[in-house]
């Protein structure tokens, strides 16, 4: 049975589950207007002032639900009913404040915003510039900084705040990393979906529809044998189920021999398979593009299969990850990119009770491609892989998050990176960790091990055999 980590995840679920519903039925055009007073029945509110106010979010999730606005390349949209309960001004003083003599606040302060007002430090919000002297010098921590959180984790800086308080995204900035979709605990900002396209798509009888499935899926559906999430899958009206860690296995040996190349030249390469990092690179260290590998991800590396074995066939990916969203419309390759979440709302829309169900087998895929889903996982395939042909003198550099890439990538800006190849993921942890993941467990590693065990090829060669002769281009 599936949990909820928190209520923002379950009113985001409902208003999937019902569009999904209703567009399964062919009615969503009339049914629009019917899904806040579904989520919602009111009288009373569930988690806001009002009902009214409730159905006011649910109207623009629904939107967002739809498609979102006609941008293409915004992936990431505020709901601005939902902006609304953050505080406006970033540093507050609480009550621990003692009224001390050393006003260490106000003499720290470049623009003497601060004064005292009955023994207690006051603030001028028109004069404070928010420069945190006065926290970092406050000997009690009597002043918080209350930033907002999607804000404060936003690794470009490219949420901005307008002039009516509510939060707004630069998309010159933006990165669609989803760093504010997870950190919002209102639930205020969200991603483009295309899970009523992917409906159209499945409801075709003369479409072929195969749902390239990421490996991070075996630490969310950890509550059900993953053979029957498969067979869940196909039942949605999927013609089949393929794992992009069998793509990951054709990216290991392709990016090992370029990795060899760039060595041989003395040149240090970046790995390419997470999107979030990538449009990190290209944005902050443009110099530095040339140095992403030119091997294409899993995901692309799949979709073509796919589409050698089977040209008429449409692929939707789905994941973790709203970044790919962005490598999607790069490449032109895959045709929809779902999340985890909408996948479990489609599944509970047309009533599939997984734990009813006969479990498929999963298709081919080396433990190694599986363990891409976690950070480290991309690195350790390939150096195994090289080891295999005796080479051991690859240096290779892990950057778990956007912090330690920005960190890593500054290194090879200024020529001081010691290694030859960095793996950048964007998230913490991995894949299993992104975004719209709809859990963050402490299993999460475990489940991605046991799922690689469970693979009957033991390494890339073995698993991508069967394919050799297809043509398929891997840059």
């Amino acid at each position: 049975m599936r949990k909820f980590e928190n209520h923002v995840q379950k009113v985001k679920h409902d208003c999937l589950k019902y569009v999904a519903e209703y567009a399964f039925s062919g009615q969503l055009s009339r049914a629009v207007d019917e899904i806040p007073y579904k989520v919602s029945p009111g009288p009373d509110p569930q988690y806001r002032c009002c009902v009214f106010h409730e159905r006011a979010i649910t109207k623009e999730r629904v939107k967002l639900a739809m498609g979102g606005s006609d941008h293409p390349y915004e992936f990431v949209e505020v709901l601005p009913s939902a902006c609304d309960q953050c505080p406006v001004n970033r540093y507050v003083v609480t009550e621990a404040c003692r009224g001390c003599i050393a006003h260490r606040c106000i003499g720290q302060c470049p623009v003497d915003a601060i004064t005292i007002v009955n023994g207690k430090a006051s603030i001028d919000y028109d004069r404070c510039v928010e420069c945190g002297k006065c926290k970092d010098n406050c000997p009690y921590n009597a002043i918080a900084d209350v930033m907002r959180p999607c804000k404060r984790e936003c690794p470009t800086g490219a949420i901005e705040i307008d002039a009516s308080k509510k939060a707004v995204i630069n998309y010159d900035k933006c990165i669609s990393c989803g760093a504010c979709v997870y950190q919002c605990p209102f639930g205020a900002i969200g991603e483009k979906s295309e899970i009523t396209d992917v409906i159209s798509a499945i409801t075709d009888q003369n479409a072929s529809v195969y749902a390239l499935l990421a490996p991070a899926f075996a630490a969310q559906f950890d509550y059900v044998d993953l053979g029957k999430v498969i067979t869940g899958i196909k039942l949605l009206g999927f013609k089949d189920v393929v794992e992009a860690a069998l793509g990951a296995d054709l990216v290991i040996l392709h990016e090992a021999e370029e990795l060899l190349e760039r060595k041989a030249e003395a040149n240090p390469m970046t790995s390419s398979c997470c999107p979030g990092f990538v449009n990190f690179l290209t944005q902050k260290y443009p110099e530095l593009s040339a140095l992403v590998s030119h091997t294409v991800s899993p995901m692309i590396a799949t979709t073509r299969l796919i589409k050698a074995i089977d040209p008429q066939s449409t692929v939707v990916f789905i994941g973790p990850c709203i970044a790919k969203k962005t490598e999607k419309a790069r490449y032109n390759d895959t045709d929809f990119v779902l999340t985890f979440e909408e996948l479990a709302a489609m599944i509970e829309a047309k009533g599939i009770e997984l734990d009813s169900l006969p479990p498929s087998p999963l298709n081919n895929a080396s433990p190694f491609g599986r363990g891409f889903a976690a950070v480290g996982g991309v690195s350790s395939a390939i150096a195994a892989h090289l080891n295999t042909r005796s080479i051991t003198d690859i240096k290779i550099e892990t950057a778990n998050g956007i912090a330690e890439c920005d960190k890593q990538l500054k290194l090879l800006k200024f020529k001081r990176f010691q290694s030859d190849f960095l793996e950048g993921m964007a998230c913490k942890g991995g894949c299993i960790k992104g975004p719209v993941t709809m859990h963050h467990g402490h299993k999460d590693l475990k489940s991605i091990a046991s799922y690689a065990q469970m693979a009957m090829e033991k390494n890339p060669m073995e698993a991508t055999r069967p394919f050799k002769d297809l043509a398929i281009s891997l840059i």
